[in-house]
């Protein structure tokens, strides 16, 4: 063994980094402080984190103390009931302790605007988002003593005379093992390793972009290394949590969230699409999936001038490239390389059928039941002519945030056996655990990985110092 540590985390997002802060926090208060702790990151110190790091960090909260009204009930009907309820059930009853507990670290909450113009929930946000968490957390756990080993990157479990005794990684010098006695694991998903995504998704994935840098450092080796001991799988392998992005810009979460207020066409220049069926919070997911069925999985969200005037609209906009203008649906055809005169045909009689069917005011920022029926596919809400030239567009992809695949978990955050029998001294919090399924409830992951982070950190504190 190259040294040894009797924790070990695996991962510096929040999920990780709660962990090892309430390690710190538990060994304290039992007296127990010559319990030795290390978190492995995968990336340099400059750009720690992972997804956490990137993220806006929405939150499912009404305010501070109260989770959104109806959190466990959505989170249920989103999954047509295969999430864990009681996992959900915890998440709810304790996120308003987290959410004290970190700011006691120092991270302030707030009611920002978001990128949902239209949304069904609250979002309560960080104030700086997931990066200002991540660093608040890291120094914290680096002040305690916490050693935090950047670029080591975690590879498996030692498993040996039905224990854990260590792990293997490598770093710039090359592979080495570490002794340990319990190993938490909050190496997020698998959203960055091309193989795992080609063996478990339906569509082609060489085009599938991830939302942000920290995606690509989520490899899924923890996920790999937890079923290789017999750990139970738990959420839905082919499936993930979708955005729909501007494949012309390299900013992270380059999304563009101004489609109920115009149409979506592919390649092909038709319609494939509801655009306005709910709130945008309800549907974009949804909707970028969609995307993955069109010819060169591209879309092209299509508006008139009238977008500018909604208020707030540059709120929905993440890329920095500025959309495709034209005078005229022929020029615009042209420019996004679709056949005009498909294209033309899309919009007339998306125009006709609008402005047939508007039954009231255009109201942007609520479901205001302006129709377009009579063509396939219909609109639902926000139906109103695009008249008001020059139009503008946007090509948009599905993006991948990060997969549902993992492993199960108890409300106790212990790895769980194919037998449901916890897996002693294995723990594991945040995204690699396998919770959702179908429809993601949004600003619910940043959230479970706070408080089945401290969960976790708490647990695998009481086992290392030989009190679980």
């Amino acid at each position: 063994m190259e040294g040894h540590y009797d924790i070990i985390v695996v991962g510096a997002g929040v999920a990780g980094l709660s962990t090892a802060l309430a390690c710190v926090e538990q060994l304290v208060e039992a007296g127990a402080e010559d319990v030795s702790i290390a978190v492995l990151e995968r990336s340099s110190r400059e750009m720690r984190g992972g997804s956490s790091r990137w993220t806006g960090a929405y939150l499912r909260m009404a305010d501070n103390n109260t989770v959104s009204e109806h959190f466990v009930e959505d989170m249920m009907a989103f999954s047509e009931g295969y999430s864990d309820e009681k996992i959900v059930r915890r998440l709810a009853a304790e996120a308003p302790a987290a959410l004290d507990w970190l700011a006691q670290q120092g991270v302030a909450f707030e009611h920002l605007p978001t990128i949902f113009l239209t949304a069904a929930r609250p979002r309560l946000l960080p104030v700086g988002g997931g990066k200002a968490v991540v660093e608040r957390l890291a120094d914290k756990v680096e002040s305690y003593g916490v050693e935090i080993l950047y670029e080591t990157a975690f590879q498996h479990i030692v498993y040996e005379s039905g224990g854990i005794v260590g792990v293997q990684v490598g770093t710039q010098q090359g592979p080495a093992t570490i002794g340990t006695k319990a190993v938490v694991l909050a190496s997020g998903g698998f959203e960055g390793n091309p193989e795992m995504l080609a063996r478990y998704f339906p569509h082609p994935v060489h085009r599938l972009r991830n939302i942000s840098p920290g995606g690509e450092q989520n490899k899924g080796e923890g996920i790999e290394a937890a079923l290789a001991l017999g750990a139970k799988p738990a959420g839905e392998y082919n499936s993930f949590h979708a955005e729909p992005v501007d494949p012309r810009s390299r900013m992270p979460e380059a999304v563009v969230m101004l489609f109920p207020y115009g149409i979506l066409v592919n390649k092909l220049g038709e319609r494939f699409v509801d655009e306005g069926e709910d709130s945008i919070d309800e549907t974009y997911e949804r909707i970028s999936r969609t995307f993955l069925t069109q010819p060169g999985q591209t879309a092209y969200c299509i508006c008139d001038q009238q977008v500018f005037e909604i208020p707030n609209y540059h709120h929905a906009l993440g890329t920095d490239v500025e959309p495709v203008t034209a005078a005229t649906v022929e020029e615009l055809a042209e420019k996004l390389g679709l056949p005009a005169a498909a294209l033309s045909r899309t919009m007339e009689d998306y125009n006709r059928a609008a402005a047939h069917n508007a039954t009231a005011d255009f109201q942007p920022l609520r479901k205001d039941g302006n129709a377009a029926r009579g063509i396939a596919p219909a609109k639902s809400n926000w139906a109103m002519p695009l008249t008001k030239t020059p139009y503008v567009a946007w090509p948009l992809v599905c993006s991948i945030v990060f997969t549902y695949g993992g492993i199960a978990t108890d409300t106790e955050s212990r790895v769980l056996d194919r037998d449901d029998r916890p897996i002693p001294g294995l723990y594991a919090a945040g995204e690699i655990t396998g919770l959702y399924y179908g429809k993601y409830p949004g600003a619910t992951s940043f959230l479970r990985g706070a408080v089945y982070g401290r969960i976790a950190g708490r647990n695998a504190a009481d086992f290392a110092a030989g009190r679980g």
